[in-house]
């Protein structure tokens, strides 16, 4: 079983509060791939990374046809953040029966925690003079991670966990 480390739990949370931006990668079952920028992003547990749910209409038709996933981190480069988490993931939208469980975590402990992600922590480093769109979240995307990789300079590949 895969433990992150605690540097791989501080760089997996929202931007603007000293995180990252993230790449969320899927493919359909016959392997057409789908890669999306997430902003939202946190770990769980010892060994989950949650994504929410806003725009994710490709990636979460592939998750249901194959639940085999990956995240990079995409920014801030250069800040020894240089990890790809890789699992398998499903989509826990809000209608799943409450004890649903994904590998040792529920539906409820998910959505209560993290189903109103924008509120619960709204970005800060927007200016002022931008109109914020006030996203719709549906659900969250809970990845167990049962590898991580490196793709530090010289080390790429390298299995870490």
């Amino acid at each position: 079983m895969v433990k992150l480390t605690p540097e791989m739990k501080e760089a997996l949370i929202v931007p603007g509060k000293g995180g990252s931006v993230i790449y969320l990668a899927t493919s359909t079952i016959d392997g057409k791939p789908n890669i999306a920028a997430m902003r939202y992003i946190a770990s769980m547990k010892d060994d989950k990374a949650l994504v929410a749910d806003m725009f994710l209409l490709k990636t979460k038709r592939n998750l249901k046809e194959n639940p085999e996933c990956s995240i990079i981190i995409g920014h801030p480069i250069d800040s020894g953040r240089d990890w790809v988490f890789k699992g398998k993931a499903i989509d826990i939208e809000y209608g799943f029966p409450p004890d649903f469980d994904w590998y040792g975590i529920t539906a409820k402990e998910v959505l209560a925690e993290w189903g109103d992600w924008h509120n619960k922590e709204p970005p800060d480093e927007v200016p002022p003079d931008v109109v914020y769109s006030h996203p719709a979240q549906r659900g969250v995307v809970v990845l167990h991670i049962e590898e991580v990789y490196s793709i530090e300079k010289g080390k790429v590949g390298e299995k870490i966990l």
